[in-house]
């Protein structure tokens, strides 16, 4: 039989095979405890021959050691690896219990693009092997809030929170004074760096999921500047992508693995120079897309949900065999 965790109380929504079994992680004050708790109620749900699947990899790999620790056998699947490469205590201790996890003949990943999983093998200094799963794109329905939108002319626009690297964003806007950018931010970066922002940055902070997409589709370029080679920002490239967005973000390992120079309306920038992404940014803005190379047409055809699923069966059948 095959279960899914996930790593929250009450969420039924998560395409999976038809059959499969959903397990969700109990109600807690502190996410680190529903991890556990959720990882305890799995291990303890699913049996020998049983497949675990977990949406949230750091869980998946919570339920390996409980399943160590308690002296159980579990072949369990951690779903699109999200490990960073940060040179702190937190990030090596993630690591060693993720590499402890990967050397197990009954643990398995997933990566969203090929060359992260090498770049997790260089990172872990082991071959392991990686089933490639690219994300799940279902955001067609933003194309609505595009549509009825105003674009308001030279605006930019970038938010999220996970691997931005709002430093270099600033430096953009500062490159670009002829623009005006729309920055949405967590409140602790706020708190850091929002005084030296320059005068064409609006910038707010943790609002809702409504108003977020709103300044999005208001605004004539995406750019999305990142700080790790680990999946981050997919959620808002996808997002933006359904909008029809030009969108610039940064050349990693992880973006590579959906933008392309086949891709029309998005591009990748590798310098860390300001300089060259404003000329990105500016080129972006006169492009002319094509919606058959567009990346919204990519991902509808890639990473949609039935090939979400049929990956996953994929990979269900691969393990029974």
């Amino acid at each position: 039989m095959e279960y899914f965790l996930i790593d929250q109380p009450g969420e039924t929504y998560y395409p999976r095979p038809e059959g499969s079994i959903l397990i969700n992680s109990p109600a807690a004050s502190l996410k680190v405890v529903m991890w556990i708790k959720g990882a305890w109620r799995a291990v303890n749900a699913t049996t020998n021959d049983d497949i675990l699947l977990c949406y949230l990899d750091i869980q998946a790999v919570i339920c390996w050691w409980i399943a160590i620790l308690t002296c159980r056998k579990r072949n369990i699947v951690a779903i699109n690896i999200l490990l960073k490469d940060k040179p702190t205590l937190k990030n090596r201790v993630a690591s060693w219990l993720y590499k402890r996890a990967l050397s197990s003949k009954r643990f398995h990943a997933t990566v969203t693009s090929p060359e992260y999983g090498k770049w997790l093998n260089r990172k872990f200094r082991r071959d392991f092997s990686y089933y490639h799963l690219p994300d799940l794109y279902v955001y067609d329905d933003l194309a609505d809030i595009a549509a009825t939108t105003p674009v308001e002319p030279d605006t930019v626009f970038c938010g999220g929170k996970n691997g931005r690297d709002w430093q270099m964003m600033a430096d953009i806007a500062k490159a670009m004074p002829e623009m005006r950018f729309k920055l949405i931010m967590p409140g602790e970066v706020w708190n850091a760096i929002g005084a030296s922002l320059p005068p064409n940055v609006t910038c707010r902070h943790d609002i809702p999921v409504d108003e977020f997409l709103h300044d999005m589709a208001s605004s004539e370029v995406v750019c999305l500047p990142l700080d790790t080679e680990a999946p981050a920002g997919l959620i808002v490239l996808f997002q933006a992508a359904a909008m029809n967005k030009p969108i610039v973000t940064s050349d990693t390992v992880t973006t590579r693995g959906y933008i392309t120079d086949k891709i029309s309306n998005a591009r990748l920038v590798a310098s860390k120079n300001p300089l060259k992404w404003a000329d990105t940014i500016r080129r972006s803005t006169s492009c002319k897309t094509s919606s058959g190379h567009s990346l919204r047409n990519y991902l509808r055809n890639n990473c949609n949900s039935d090939s979400f699923v049929g990956h996953l069966s994929n990979i269900i059948s691969g393990l029974q065999k």
